[in-house]
């Protein structure tokens, strides 16, 4: 949080330092080269410091949300380009309506300074956009901490999507199990063996992605080499001193390691 403070404060420390190298830039371009009144120079920096400040707020959050780091080169540069020349036209353009149609004195001659001050409103934005473009790659290449990485894993992993059904080739038939028909699943290498109430079915997937898809209110995980549909279950008892075996109700049998029988005493809510 304290870390948090410092970094907000020394983004507001650049932005003042950028406003007021603004205003000393003012003062040597104008105060000294052009006869204004010191009231209208004043005036006209505290107009020109606050269409600055809204032209960095604008960029800071477009390139904030707008991910341009995934884009190519090209397009980040066309982007670039086009985010500078609006940004100049904005301040032109505001400066020059107010000159025309405000008068006050010393109008007309600040009128005549345009040329300069677009040049000086090109270089204030190119140095916003480059500050805006390193904070972003910072904020991007911030090293999440380990128990944030672990709460992301985690949701990602619920938002996997379960599938309905199973396509299994056997030579040149494609048979569609429905997950609901499963028995279990036992690992066979790099295959895994689709056991229904129909009969067995072979196909090319590992455990870990077939496990991820299944809906887990059904499908428990027993053991590393096994997956069993919790509504198949007959009975659960002790197969030794270090592990339970399961009894399903086509009568086949399956071992049930120690983290495998704790995921199934709280599916089953014993």
């Amino acid at each position: 949080m304290l870390s948090r403070f410092f970094q907000l404060l020394s983004g507001w420390w650049l932005l003042i330092a950028l406003l007021l190298g603004f205003a000393l830039l003012q003062v040597l371009t104008i105060g000294f080269v052009l006869p204004v009144p010191f009231v209208s120079l004043v005036a006209d920096i505290l107009f020109y410091s606050t269409l600055y400040t809204l032209i960095a707020i604008l960029l800071w959050n477009t390139l904030k949300y707008a991910n341009f780091n995934t884009l190519s080169k090209i397009q980040q540069f066309i982007i670039y380009a086009a985010l500078v020349l609006l940004s100049v036209a904005i301040i032109s353009g505001a400066g020059i309506a107010v000159y025309m149609y405000v008068p006050f004195e010393g109008s007309g001659l600040l009128l005549s300074f345009i040329p300069v001050r677009i040049l000086i409103s090109l270089l204030v934005i190119l140095l916003l956009l480059q500050h805006f473009s390193l904070k972003v790659c910072e904020i991007e290449n911030i090293e999440i901490p380990i128990e944030e990485q672990t709460e992301i894993f985690e949701n990602e992993k619920t938002v996997v999507e379960t599938i309905e059904r199973i396509a299994v080739k056997s030579g040149s038939k494609i048979h569609v199990v429905m997950v609901s028909d499963i028995v279990y699943i036992q690992s066979d290498g790099d295959y895994v063996q689709i056991f229904t109430s129909t009969g067995k079915y072979l196909k090319e997937q590992t455990m870990k992605s077939l496990e991820e898809s299944l809906p887990t209110s059904l499908f428990a995980r027993v053991h590393r080499t096994c997956i069993v549909n919790i509504q198949a279950i007959a009975r659960v008892e002790l197969y030794d001193k270090q592990s339970q075996q399961l009894t399903l109700k086509n009568g086949h049998q399956l071992k049930v390691s120690q983290a495998g029988y704790k995921m199934l005493r709280a599916k089953l809510g014993i």
